[in-house]
């Protein structure tokens, strides 16, 4: 798995170069809400838009990361628990248990 994502960002890569060294010498106008400018180098659009880009998708990995070993904490500490449990009842002896026939009557 590791070496097939490796592939895909080297392929993503050599897309973006080639992108990049095809569009070096266009200028752009960029209006982002309020927010307009005219005559920005196409090339340093693509680089802050994938800049941005990046930054968003490593923030919501992270927090999906987080969230995956907050659970895998609280499983651990269920299967503590479970664990001691299982080994308390296995420790305990025949003559403690009650007969099921006796607690009947």
């Amino acid at each position: 798995m590791k070496i097939f994502l490796n592939l895909m960002i080297i392929a993503i890569i050599v897309l973006v170069m080639i992108i990049l060294t095809q569009n070096a010498d266009q200028s752009v106008d960029v209006d982002v809400l309020t927010y307009s400018r005219t005559g920005i180098n196409l090339v340093f659009v693509m680089i802050v838009s994938f800049t941005i880009g990046a930054m968003f998708g490593a923030a919501f990995m992270a927090f999906s990361a987080i969230q995956g070993k907050a659970k895998v904490r609280e499983i651990q500490r269920k299967n503590r628990t479970l664990t001691s449990e299982l080994e308390r009842l296995r420790n305990i002896s025949i003559d403690e248990i009650p007969d099921q026939e006796e607690s009947k009557d």
